[in-house]
């Protein structure tokens, strides 16, 4: 017995680095460190910006992309959440870039990062987090009453509904991303089928090579589809039940209109 418990421990120690992850980990890790590099590339030339005064003329390049998207998540987070809640620019910042990224990776190849379960899983857990942070932050004790309303019976179904957020977050975007390559994958099937059909019907060659020739553009224009275009709505809408639920557990909110103009917006921080 001793004997055996000897080598099941010096097994798990000779691989104790043999680590079997799923390729999409990788690639969110990826992604990650994409958004760090780029972070302290601007980071860097804007403290640059600062000493030698270059922040009063145009900006140029990444620089200028990160202005327009600083600009955008600014006004989005004001007009959704309150000009007093312009701190939770940072983590919407952070989501929109790495959950469009996460959507755009599909267009490279690689392993897909949002149809992989864990990655919406994860932030959908985030977002619960600071929800009820959130509440509890203002609310104090008065955020528990909520479960014991409108009778204390309903205790238990309202401590299974409080986790109902995590589940419909995470399934609309693995659902989305799950549908749009099950559709790709049956009009590739079904473009393979005519393609072999017809030049079966014209030449006689039944050769596993013919199913390709109607398949690549019109499979290519529906991955841009379903990757860039589909992608971005599903940012836009995991961000903005971030903001409205956040913002809704916020006693006495300021919400500004969207068409706050850039001009006013100092004005109305003073």
């Amino acid at each position: 017995m001793l004997f055996a418990e000897t080598i099941d421990f010096n097994y798990r120690v000779s691989h104790f680095f043999d680590w079997d992850l799923d390729g999409s980990l990788f690639c969110s890790l990826f992604v990650m460190l994409i958004i760090l590099i780029l972070a302290i590339i601007v980071g860097i030339k804007a403290r640059r910006g600062l000493k030698t005064q270059a922040y009063l003329k145009r900006p140029k390049g990444l620089m200028h992309l990160a202005e327009i998207y600083f600009q955008y998540i600014d006004n989005f987070t004001i007009s959704n959440m309150g000009i007093e809640q312009r701190e939770w620019g940072g983590y919407l910042f952070t989501l929109f870039l790495y959950l469009c990224l996460s959507f755009f990776w599909g267009a490279t190849g690689f392993p897909s990062i949002t149809d992989w379960l864990a990655a919406p899983l994860c932030l959908s857990v985030i977002m619960f987090v600071l929800v009820q942070f959130t509440a509890i932050r203002y609310q104090h004790f008065s955020y528990f009453h909520r479960y014991v309303e409108p009778f204390a019976i309903f205790l238990p179904i309202n401590l299974v509904t409080m986790w109902a957020p995590i589940l419909s977050t995470t399934m609309r975007i693995f659902g989305n991303s799950i549908s749009g390559w099950v559709v790709l994958g049956l009009i590739q099937w079904a473009l393979g089928n005519v393609s072999t059909s017809l030049i079966n019907a014209m030449t006689g060659i039944t050769a596993g090579w013919t199913g390709i020739f109607l398949a690549p553009i019109p499979m290519g224009v529906l991955n841009l589809y379903f990757t860039l275009f589909s992608g971005a709505i599903q940012t836009l809408v995991f961000g903005s039940l971030n903001a409205i639920w956040i913002a809704n557990e916020i006693p006495n909110k300021e919400v500004v209109s969207p068409a706050l103009n850039d001009r006013a917006r100092p004005e109305v921080v003073e």
